[in-house]
């Protein structure tokens, strides 16, 4: 997709050549945007009706404009098919997306949303106005055309040289590209860098977004007081930023002030509640605090208020149905279940979370024998490669256990632990089973076998690496994938050892794939972790230095 090229200035956008797609749910609607778009020379046109439509569209061409309206009737509103479509890289950062919308609300889900589209149109509004404002936005992303292009191609230095490129050449643009840089700075672990560059804006002037980045990079270098003091003053002048609210929650985390992080995150849903991954990590934080009612809650919210949400998955009814469980409603446990079954029969995952879940519902009713079918079917899930979350499958545990089938269990906690070394949390919850269970001595066997060993591979790689024996490191490190391959900390271990590896003895085609492949892995398990940027940048290096192509995303 290329954005409409200049004629005799670069003011001059050719309406003529912009290919746009519609979505709106009314025919007449439809038909009205379209010619309004026509009033100022956008003929080529394609019309949808809903968010499933646009997507199909989407996947088989590429649009320099969509205009969506934000309720769609039935199924995604517009805003959850901007999301799905950011989210899963179908748009470029040059495709211009508009909201049109009568709810003059939208003006403060879009002022809290984690994906904001380009602007939005609150209707009525004049031909005049939208080519005004699409003008604008389209002129932006020319001026950008190569920060963008290079970040697509992930060659992120490129793309901080052509934003300082654009602050000296266009000031117009400048504090949108101080902006875009920051957040180059922090994807490539450069966090001094980005830390500078954010109080230079702040000095020049407080925006929040500014303040907001500078907490950021004080965190990710473990600043953590200086942090959750500057989180604190940006809340104070601007308590409607939520995405404050989501980071000081981390900070209050790194702290082990759990209470504190809980406090965070119930603000920010309060102002905005449709939110769904905030819903989701408020449920997580009240049900580690064991604050039964609000996990509830909040991952009844998830649920309900992004029930058409692409970062809706299995795991979240699964989570609403754990709290049930430990509150003993069992009647909403299987009114949950009920209610939602179609979507859960949909994908193995879900057979898997309903198989267990309805494991754990007759254990507690003491009906074993449907139990035990329940186990069953989870099992044949699992001998098909069906895998949960690890609290998932601590539940599966947990129902193997009681019903005597310890064997399975074990199998089932080992798998959690070896993939979980780290995570204080789990394998506490793992120790209470057994404890539970009355085989505490068991427990601690299993539980120190499989840390024991992926954390013995793993330690002895990096020190391997260190001093400088790339290709024993590189054995123990693929082990320790092997041996768990859920586990994001090995996984980037191992991508850091073996580029370190190819640095050291050339050119290896096979070991260049095995690292693409353990990034992605890496990337789809931890995504936005602070180490992806700067692995992502040291295979570019190698891909460049052997002469590898990459496509550049849509």
């Amino acid at each position: 997709m290329s954005l409409p090229s200049t004629r005799e200035s670069d003011a001059f956008i050719d309406y003529g050549a912009l290919r746009a797609l519609v979505v709106d749910d009314s025919p007449g609607m439809r038909n009205a945007l379209r010619l309004t778009l026509a009033n100022f020379g956008i003929t080529k046109i394609q019309m949808v009706a809903n968010a499933a439509e646009a997507i199909f569209q989407i996947k088989n061409r590429s649009y320099d404009f969509i205009l969506s309206d934000f309720n769609l009737g039935e199924g995604r509103d517009g805003q959850q098919l901007l999301e799905e479509l950011r989210h899963s890289n179908l748009i470029s950062l040059e495709t211009v997306f508009m909201m049109v919308t009568a709810e003059s609300f939208y003006e403060k889900v879009v002022a809290t949303a984690e994906l904001a589209p380009d602007d939005y149109m609150i209707k009525p509004f004049s031909a005049e106005l939208l080519r005004s404002r699409l003008t604008s936005i389209l002129l932006r992303k020319r001026a950008f055309r190569d920060v963008y292009w290079s970040f697509q191609v992930q060659d992120l230095e490129a793309s901080i040289a052509a934003c300082d490129a654009l602050i000296r050449n266009k000031p117009k643009y400048a504090v949108d590209a101080l902006r875009f840089k920051g957040e180059l700075l922090v994807a490539l672990g450069r966090f001094e860098e980005a830390e500078a560059l954010y109080q230079q804006v702040v000095t020049m002037r407080a925006i929040p977004w500014a303040r907001l980045g500078l907490a950021r990079s004080l965190h990710l270098q473990k600043k953590v007081e200086a942090a959750e003091e500057e989180l604190r003053d940006v809340l104070e002048h601007a308590p409607e930023m939520v995405a404050a609210y989501d980071l000081l929650s981390e900070v209050c985390l790194e702290k082990k002030d759990v209470a504190a992080a809980q406090a965070a995150l119930e603000k920010g849903v309060a102002i905005s509640a449709k939110t769904v991954r905030r819903q989701q990590k408020l449920g997580e934080v009240a049900y580690g605090n064991g604050d039964l009612d609000a996990a509830r809650t909040a991952f009844d919210n998830v649920l309900e208020k992004g029930r058409h949400s692409i970062f809706i998955t299995p795991t979240d009814f699964g989570n609403l149905c754990r709290v049930q469980l430990e509150q003993g409603d069992l009647q909403a446990v299987s009114d949950t279940l009920k209610k939602n079954k179609s979507t859960l029969q949909a994908s193995p995952e879900g057979q898997l979370v309903m198989a267990v879940t309805q494991g754990m519902a007759h254990t507690r009713t003491g009906n074993l024998s449907e139990a035990a079918k329940a186990l069953d079917e989870a099992a044949g899930l699992r001998a098909g490669g069906t895998r949960g979350d690890a609290q998932l499958m601590l539940d599966l545990a947990g129902v193997c256990m009681a019903s005597g089938r310890h064997d399975e269990a074990d199998a089932v906690v080992a798998e959690v632990a070896r993939n979980a070394h780290d995570s204080e949390a789990l394998l506490a919850k793992a120790k209470r089973l057994y404890d539970e269970a009355g085989r505490a001595d068991a427990g601690a066997s299993v539980l120190a076998s499989a840390t024991s060993d992926v954390r013995t591979l793993n330690n002895e790689g990096v020190v391997l690496a260190q001093r400088g024996d790339y290709g024993t490191a590189v054995e123990k490190l693929l082990t320790a994938c092997r041996e768990a391959p859920y586990n994001p900390r090995i996984l980037m271990n191992a991508v850091w050892v073996i580029l370190k590896y190819i640095d050291q003895i050339g050119m290896d085609e096979a070991m260049i794939e095995t690292a693409r492949a353990q990034l992605g892995e890496a990337e789809r398990q931890a995504p936005g972790h602070p180490r992806i940027a700067g692995l992502r940048l040291h295979l570019r290096d190698v891909e460049n230095r052997f002469g590898i192509q990459r496509k550049a995303a849509r």
